[in-house]
């Protein structure tokens, strides 16, 4: 599981899961600007042809679709191709992202605007040392016991921890 804790400007901090990377990218999408695939997506120049009902071997689709067409002349109609607008580079590339590092970029963009502070840890593991680390900047600011608690309180949710 991954684990999330949210620290709004105003507010308490809310902590929250997601069973894995694809659970985490509809929980981040589902309060982004961004639709899903603007956040992560991996598709082929053939695959986003085929999306709008059209034939990569239409020899009009270099007109009528010209940027579709460019990723085609770049990469060739099936290299695999990704998108995470929140990394900074809008629009598909050769360049492989995971969906993890796409939906960690989407909650740090939320930091500053929406978010005083975000966290993530990626197993339950990482969440309950980090719960226990005496020394997580996190939880030792001011105001971090509300952060600590909040992990504790989903942690002791999904019974990840016992009650002590």
């Amino acid at each position: 599981m991954i684990f999330v804790v949210e620290v709004p400007h105003q507010g308490e901090p809310r902590a929250w899961f997601a069973y894995d990377a694809e659970d985490l990218l509809t929980k981040v999408a589902g309060s982004d600007p961004l639709p899903w695939w603007e956040i992560h997506d991996q598709s082929t120049p053939r695959e986003l042809i085929e999306m709008l009902d059209q034939d990569p071997a239409d020899p009009t689709l270099a007109d009528r679709l010209p940027a579709l067409w460019s990723l085609v002349s770049e990469h060739g109609l099936d290299t695999p191709l990704y998108r995470a607008d929140h990394l900074g580079t809008a629009g598909y590339q050769a360049s492989p992202v995971s969906m993890e590092e796409a939906c960690e970029a989407a909650l740090k963009a939320r930091v500053g605007s929406a978010l005083q502070d975000v966290r993530i840890w990626w197993s339950e593991q990482e969440a309950v040392l980090a719960s226990e680390d005496p020394v997580e900047p996190l939880f030792t600011r001011q105001g971090g016991w509300r952060c600590l608690h909040a992990l504790r309180e989903q942690l002791l949710a999904l019974d990840v921890v016992a009650e002590n």
